[in-house]
């Protein structure tokens, strides 16, 4: 059982290292934004919505939720990140991980919405530099 709790956790992990990979590949196809702009929007949100990795926007922000109330990590929470006017949003795995990359440098204020329930904004904002990957692990009631 211990065993399958960690490749469950490689997995997650290779995945996000390929949709990075595949960020930073689709990236060299387009061309770059005019360096007194910042990068792109991101598409849709949805699921996994990445901006374009450029410059000082390479942090991965990630971590797991908790339910406080039954101490179980639920799948399909929804966790939203807004810095600057762009909104970033994923679910959380089977496992309750979740996880961004390519996010830039700023201060990011974090909501996480239990399936079926309603946002609950995290009371401290997170600070990324750019380039350092950061975990913020998630509890609600």
């Amino acid at each position: 059982m211990k065993g399958e709790h960690s490749m469950k956790r490689l997995l997650f992990v290779v995945v996000l290292l390929l949709v990075a990979l595949l960020s930073v590949a689709c990236d060299a196809f387009s061309p770059a934004p005019p360096a007194d702009q910042s990068p792109p929007p991101a598409g849709p949100t949805g699921q996994s919505s990445l901006p374009v990795p450029v410059g000082n926007c390479q942090s991965r922000l990630w971590g797991k939720v908790t339910n406080a109330a039954t101490g179980q990590s639920p799948a399909n929470v929804a966790i939203e990140v807004v810095s600057g006017g762009k909104t970033f949003k994923t679910v959380t795995d089977p496992n309750g991980l979740y996880g961004f990359a390519g996010l830039c440098a700023g201060e990011y204020a974090m909501t996480l919405t239990p399936p079926g329930g309603k946002g609950i904004p995290n009371p401290n904002k997170v600070t990324l530099d750019g380039a350092q990957p950061i975990k913020v692990d998630l509890t609600y009631k």
